[in-house]
Parts: C-alpha cells; sequence; structure tokens
C-alpha cells in the first residue's frame, strides 16, 4: 500500500506535496504571492500549536506540514521563474556580453549563451546568434563583448510541438538575441576560468585525443556521448537508430555510466579495505570525489546528478553492513534535486531517470519471482538485464510515448546485446585514456574500442531494420499517463492482497484509462 511505502519512505512525505508545490506555481501562477506567505505562517502556527499544546490529533499537524511544504514548493518556484524576469525593449540597444561557455557553429550563426547586462541593471542569461564571418569565429569562452542588437523573448512559431519557450525557462535563459555582423567588438578576456569551465577545457583535450587516435564519424560521435556527454557530432541516423531499437538511454549519460565508474573504483579499492580498514575513510572519499568530478566534466545534467548524489550516498552506508533502502535513497534525491532547483520537475531527463530507477527498484523484484533462478550463472545474468529492462520500460514507456510518440518493441533484444557492448567499450576508452603515457599500447586499445563501436552500431542497424522495430505517431495526454501509473499502483496493491475490491478498482482504473484515451483519439480525429 502507498501509505505502508510512505511509512517505510518518510522522505516520500515531503517529496510528493514539494511536488505539489511546484506544478501549482507553473500550472496555476498566483499573482499576489503575499497569500502564499500568509497561508504559509497560518501552517507554521497550526503545526507549533500541535506540537506544544495537544498531541492527539495528529492528521492536523500532518495536514499543517504538507501546507507548509507545499508553500516552500510554490515559493521555491517563483524564485527560479523570477530569474528570467525581463522587461524587453522595442528597440535594439547597447549591452554588455560574458561568453559562459564554448560557441557553437550553426549553419549561419555561432551560438553563444552569455550572461548579458545593460549598465546599472540586473544581469540575466541570453542565447546569442552571431552572424557568421571570419571575425566572429574568433570568440571565446570568457569573451567580453560589447554589442547592439534587438533581444526578445523566446516563441514557438517555428518549434510544432516543442515548447520551445517552456524549455529555455527551465534551463534559466530569458530570451535570445540576432547580431549582425559588424555590431559588436570584444572589449576583454576573462583568463582566470573556475573549476566547471576546468573541467570543459579537460572535455575539449579529450574530445581532441580521441580525433587523433583515429576516432571519426559515428565511432567519434558515440565515443564522445559515451565519455562526455557531448551528443552534437551525433547524425540524424544514428540518433534515428538508437532510438528505434530503444538504447537511446545508453548516449545519454546516467545511472549506467556513473555506476561504471563507481564499479570501476569499488574494483580498485575493495581488496585494500580487506588488508587495512583504515583506508576505506579515504579510499571512499576519493570514491566521492571521483564521482563527483566525473558529474562536473559531464556537464551536470539531471540524470548524471540524480546518479551521482544516489552512488555518493551508498558509498557513505557503505561504512554499514545494513544498507539503506533503493527507494528511500531515490525520493531523497529527489527531494534535495527539487529543493536547488524546482523546475527540473518538467525536465523530461528528470522524469525519465527517476520513474525508471523507481521502476526497476519496485517492480524488477516482483517480475524476477516469474521465473525461478537458473543454476547457470551467465543464464541469471541474462535474465537479470532482462527482468530489469522490462521493469524499466514499464514505467518510462508512458513518458517516451508522450514525449517522442515511439514505442520500441526490440527493446529486450536491444538491451541483452547492448549493455554488455557498452560496459566493454566505456571500460576500454577509461583503459585507452590511462595510457596516454604509452602511445603504442594506447592505440591498440583505441583500434579495439573503435572496432566495438563500429560492432556495436551494426547491431543497432540490424535490429533497427527488422520489422515493426518500432510503432511510430503515438499520441497520448498528460492525464492518460496519469491514469497508466494509477493502474500500475493499484495493480502492485492487488498483488500483495489480492482481494475482490482491489481487483474491481484495478479494473475501474484500467477501464477509465481506455475510455479516456477512445476519446481522446476520437477528438483527434
Amino acid at each position: 500500500m502507498l501509505s505502508t511505502a510512505i511509512q517505510r519512505h518518510p522522505s516520500i512525505r515531503l517529496l510528493l506535496p514539494l511536488a505539489v508545490g511546484i506544478a501549482i506555481r507553473w500550472y496555476i501562477p498566483i499573482t499576489h504571492l503575499e497569500w502564499v506567505w500568509v497561508l504559509l505562517l497560518f501552517a507554521w502556527l497550526v503545526a507549533v500549536s500541535e506540537v506544544i499544546f495537544n498531541k492527539r490529533h495528529d492528521w492536523i499537524f500532518a495536514a499543517a506540514l504538507n501546507i507548509t511544504i507545499i508553500c516552500c514548493g510554490y515559493l521555491l518556484t517563483s524564485w527560479q521563474l523570477s530569474k528570467t524576469d525581463y522587461t524587453f525593449s522595442d528597440q535594439p540597444g547597447h549591452y554588455i556580453a560574458i561568453v559562459k561557455k564554448p560557441p557553437q557553429e550553426k549553419p549561419r550563426t555561432y551560438l553563444l549563451e552569455a550572461n548579458v547586462y545593460e549598465l546599472g541593471k540586473k544581469s540575466h542569461d541570453f542565447l546569442l546568434y552571431v552572424a557568421k564571418d571570419d571575425s566572429s569565429a574568433t570568440i571565446v569562452q570568457g569573451d567580453t563583448i560589447l554589442l547592439y542588437a534587438k533581444l526578445q523573448p523566446p516563441n514557438n512559431d517555428f518549434t510544432g510541438d516543442f515548447d520551445y519557450v517552456s524549455y529555455l525557462k527551465r534551463k534559466g535563459i530569458t530570451g535570445t538575441g540576432y547580431i549582425k555582423a559588424g555590431h559588436w567588438i570584444v572589449k576583454g578576456h576573462n583568463d582566470v576560468k573556475d573549476w566547471i569551465q576546468q573541467c570543459q577545457d579537460l572535455r575539449t583535450a579529450i574530445i581532441d585525443k580521441f580525433k587523433s587516435l583515429g576516432f571519426s564519424g559515428d565511432a567519434f560521435a558515440i565515443i564522445t556521448a559515451l565519455t562526455t556527454g557531448i551528443k552534437d557530432d551525433l547524425s540524424d541516423e544514428i540518433r534515428e537508430t538508437y532510438s528505434i531499437a530503444g538504447v537511446s538511454h545508453v548516449l545519454a549519460l546516467s545511472g549506467l555510466h556513473i555506476g561504471l565508474v563507481y564499479g570501476f573504483m569499488l574494483l580498485l579499492f575493495m581488496p585494500l579495505w580487506k588488508r587495512a580498514s583504515y583506508i576505506k575513510l579515504p579510499s571512499i572519499c576519493l570514491i566521492i570525489g571521483t564521482l563527483w568530478i566525473y558529474a562536473i566534466f559531464t556537464g551536470l545534467s539531471t540524470s548524471v546528478v540524480r546518479s551521482t548524489i544516489m552512488f555518493s550516498i551508498h558509498a557513505i552506508a557503505s561504512f554499514k553492513e545494513e544498507h539503506p533502502a533503493g527507494l528511500h535513497i531515490l525520493t531523497f534525491t529527489a527531494f534535495g534535486m527539487l529543493l536547488y532547483n524546482p523546475l527540473w520537475l518538467f525536465d523530461v531527463g528528470f522524469q525519465l531517470s527517476f520513474i525508471a530507477v523507481a521502476s526497476i527498484l519496485i517492480l524488477q523484484p516482483r517480475i524476477a519471482l516469474i521465473v525461478p533462478d537458473p543454476k547457470l550463472n551467465v543464464i541469471k545474468k541474462i535474465k537479470d538485464i532482462m527482468t530489469v529492462s522490462i521493469a524499466a520500460q514499464i514505467g518510462t514507456a508512458p513518458l517516451v510515448i508522450l514525449y517522442f510518440h515511439r514505442f520500441s518493441t526490440h527493446f529486450l533484444l536491444s538491451n541483452l546485446l547492448v549493455l554488455p557492448l557498452i560496459t566493454i567499450i566505456m571500460y576500454g576508452a577509461v583503459m585507452m585514456l590511462f595510457t596516454t603515457p604509452l602511445p603504442g599500447i594506447q592505440q591498440w586499445v583505441a583500434e579495439g574500442v573503435n572496432s566495438l563501436i563500429e560492432v556495436l552500431n551494426g547491431l543497432l542497424y540490424q535490429l533497427a531494420g527488422m520489422p515493426l522495430a518500432s510503432i511510430d505517431n503515438l499520441r497520448t495526454n498528460a492525464l492518460e499517463i496519469a491514469l497508466f501509473y494509477c493502474c500500475v499502483y493499484l495493480f502492485i496493491r492487488y498483488l500483495n492482497l489480492r482481494t475482490a475490491c482491489r481487483a474491481i478498482s484495478t479494473l475501474l482504473a484500467t477501464w477509465l484509462m481506455v475510455g479516456c484515451h477512445l476519446i481522446s483519439t476520437i477528438m483527434r480525429l
């Protein structure tokens, strides 16, 4: 039961009302925030009075606490959204911009993510498109540019179904601007780089190393995406192939990649722990530090941050014989991340990452019980991969259909073939970088990794070309997705205690979901 799960994992009590408060602010903004403060103060006073004067009405205290957290989620989201508040002018103006990241080359422009401000006014983050010419090609990260342009809010005129405005708002981007040739000049450069910029320089150096080792085309794009998180070089063909095969998640750095780094570090240090226990504390600190350096190195995407926090907690918990429950770590991680940035709740990567892990933690043990464990260890590993894939697919498929309108039918076979290859390729890439002082060995390892990537791509091309590899143009909406997860929850309750009441509630929820889908389908015709 959900109530039992909440009692076993108290962080859910904090996460749910926080998410509700964030969602209310996103979808139903209140013009006068003072009413939210009044409600927050009232809830706080009720909670305090219950603690001091009356401890018998626990539900009053719980309600007051939930209202408090909802209000906190609302106010945190309002504060985060206020960072993009800006009064745009109808006329071009002079601005100062500091380039935050390396420019991205587009067909006709260079894209700059820059911190833009007018003299005496608050700075904001903008996406600036500079007309391409010989001089604009010299712009680098850290340049301070004096420009003359018209800044404007983002719009969805040319983005189809994609909500570009909300996407930029979640990223903290205030607006965009186009800078004509000759309407800008570099006024200075800041050579002092913070630790994030230094990690970006290291990432660039590693990418250059891949090029020098002979990686090119799709192989270069894949090794770059797997190790650095940069997917700019992925061709449309390779993206489509991985999507149809149902393994796009391996190209987005997530728990798989962080887990490989964590497993590699454990492999190095665990033998030492058995011989000298005093090494355990500094080695765990080193492991956690390495995980976070790698997270920063790859750009701190939501899925990477989630994985790094969870593995860091797991590393700290290794001091105890009993590790905390995975679902508790997951909900605690989500709560902490949403406190830091409430808008992550609407990030597709955040949603897919957390729902995938939650599905694996909740559903995989139940699915594994259907088939007894085989005696052969190899067969057992295959079974584990398949049950994990099924559990993750149950959780993520509705969101994938909602956002990408596709369902990959060969996901089991794809994951069974791809995950072992990805593991070998990742460890091969680590070995390739570690053997830099030995050019001969490094080149030999690079050729092996290159060959494995070609095998990987070849397999996926074959799978993507199979009949009915994917079902496309699927349409659904948020209500249907919510009803689907409600059905899954009710079905799990039925499995825990098989009563007629729970069976009927599961069937009613399923009929309601099917009915909503039929109505929405008819309305789209």
